[in-house]
């Protein structure tokens, strides 16, 4: 099927009042447009329990891909794994979360065992080819030199320069999870607005634009045109 726009939305972390913002805008349309939300709905924001379930009714609508982020993957080990990986989820911004979920549960108690349903069956990547080129959509990105069907949940999760620095693959990625206001490290990333996406020399389109910041954004992109959207707030 031939999409009107395919559109890569960045990281979420529970600020519901830009995400409005921006979602407003783009004016997606289930039936003629594709979208992939690239994870990290909750957290260090206000609203992130608002978020998730957001995140939740639209991954029932057709054409909408929710991919798990590494905050979702903090709280399913909090959850579900009672080791030291849960500990790392509540000095995250976990704190916030786990407590609008508490006081969610007092009227509906199914909803933690439903969100963590809903969060154990996100897929961590997804692939599409777009105009005869493949295109990776992913919450971090990839270990590089290994194929995309034996890359790790830490890789796809969790990495960083490595990723950015070392990549060489033929496809383009679109991820999110570093924010662009911290990449000033990279080379020829000096001179540059730091709350917007960020397109590296080797493929790779960075779209969490500190959404949680005081100054962050929300971003989207439509990987057809490369045209981008952000909220206001």
């Amino acid at each position: 099927m031939e999409y009107r726009r395919i559109f890569a939305l960045g990281d979420i972390h529970g600020r519901f009042d830009r995400l409005s913002s921006v979602f407003n805008k783009i004016n997606f349309d289930a039936e003629k447009d594709f979208l992939i939300m690239l994870g990290d709905y909750i957290d260090r924001g206000d609203e992130n329990l608002h978020c998730l379930q957001w995140a939740m009714k639209m991954s029932e609508q057709k054409n909408v891909v929710v991919l798990r982020g590494n905050h979702e993957q903090m709280m399913l080990y909090y959850y579900l794994m009672g080791t030291f990986e849960s500990t790392v989820w509540l000095p995250n911004g976990g704190k916030f979360t786990k407590a609008e979920i508490d006081e969610w549960c007092k009227t509906d108690p199914d909803f933690l065992k439903k969100a963590l349903k809903f969060i154990y069956d996100r897929p961590l990547y997804h692939k599409m080819k777009i105009n005869g080129k493949d295109y990776i959509f992913v919450h971090a990105g990839l270990k590089p030199g290994v194929p995309l069907e034996k890359q790790n949940d830490e890789s796809l999760l969790w990495i960083r320069e490595e990723f950015y620095n070392d990549y060489n693959g033929d496809a383009e990625v679109i991820c999110g999870h570093t924010p662009t206001p911290y990449l000033g490290t990279l080379e020829g990333l000096e001179d540059r607005d730091p709350y917007f996406p960020v397109r590296l020399p080797n493929k790779i389109t960075l779209m969490d634009t500190g959404s949680f910041l005081p100054r962050g954004k929300i971003s989207c992109i439509d990987v057809l045109t490369k045209k981008i959207w952000q909220s206001d707030h």
